[in-house]
């Protein structure tokens, strides 16, 4: 009779902390070398269908484990492994990105772009992941919080709505800082055969909230800033970053700031840029333009 494979009968789509029920994969276990125990440990899958799966086979691409001032992530590379160990004060800001299934954490970090995709169906255990990366990636000794005060939200879907409600009610002390609602690109326009125009293109400019406690930045976009009338977007990418992360910010206005062509705000940290885009009637760029000029004296102190 032939022995059962635990890992095979429990494999599936999502992510699994590492505990006695649920070994690290045979593959990695070499690989092991740390004597203290992590923080947190996961196992991430391969992308496939558990008919494509088999007993014996190498069934996850990724082992992360999260220890008190690092991170060690074991990477499958056919039957090879790849080790790599990153610093948490080297993490420069870190993105939680859900579309339909598909899920993925980036890192930006000053070694180098690290992605660990995952099924959406593990979101929360993928959460509390990125949620022992924040805790531990503000600068030592941590600075003052920049002083600020929210600012009202523009007009935003229900779903952005709801977002904001539940960010601002929770004890994380994050507050909207700007908000960008979803916008047609032709409303913009004054002139009636440029309206036409972006009417029958339909370009619309996607939504975004941008909160802030006083020490960190937090983006909840769509991935994108623009879709076209015939696309569809699901997708949803929550940004965090330390303010004292952040080397500059830059805004572009175009050839005049009274032109209606939307503003991009470029936030450059060592790791590199992130951009997210306005339109130049939105009500909140001038605070949002004031908080973040207030950021970086700081960060220049």
């Amino acid at each position: 009779m032939n022995q059962r494979d635990p890992e095979y009968d429990r494999f599936g789509p999502w992510v699994i902390e590492i505990s006695q029920e649920d070994p690290p994969p045979p593959l990695f276990v070499p690989h092991l070398t740390r004597p203290e125990t992590p923080l947190l440990a996961l196992k991430i899958p391969r992308r496939i269908s558990r008919r494509e799966a088999h007993p014996g086979m190498d069934l996850y691409d990724y082992m992360v484990s999260l220890y008190e001032e690092d991170m060690v992530v074991l990477e499958r590379v056919e039957r090879q492994v790849r080790s790599r160990t990153i610093r948490y004060r080297d993490v420069q800001y870190v993105s939680l990105r859900d579309e339909l299934l598909r899920g993925s954490v980036h890192l930006g970090a000053l070694e180098g772009h690290y992605d660990l995709p995952f099924n959406s169906v593990s979101g929360d255990i993928m959460r509390r992941l990125v949620g022992t990366i924040r805790e531990r990636y503000q600068p030592e000794p941590e600075p003052e919080p920049v002083d600020f005060e929210p600012v009202a939200s523009t007009e935003l879907s229900f779903y952005f709505e709801r977002l904001l409600r539940e960010e601002s009610a929770g004890d994380s002390g994050m507050r909207p800082m700007a908000t960008q609602p979803d916008t047609p690109l032709g409303s913009l326009e004054e002139g009636v055969l440029r309206r036409f125009f972006f009417g029958l293109v339909a370009k619309r400019l996607l939504e975004s909230i941008h909160l802030s406690d006083g020490r960190e930045l937090m983006v909840v976009d769509r991935g994108q800033p623009y879709v076209y009338r015939w696309q569809s977007n699901y997708g949803r990418v929550e940004t965090w970053l330390p303010l004292a992360s952040i080397t500059s910010v830059e805004w572009d206005w175009g050839p005049d700031e009274a032109e209606a062509t939307p503003v991009t705000v470029t936030v450059s940290t060592s790791a590199g840029d992130l951009a997210w885009v306005f339109t130049p009637n939105n009500p909140t760029i001038g605070h949002y333009r004031r908080f973040l000029t207030a950021v970086g004296e700081v960060n220049r102190r």
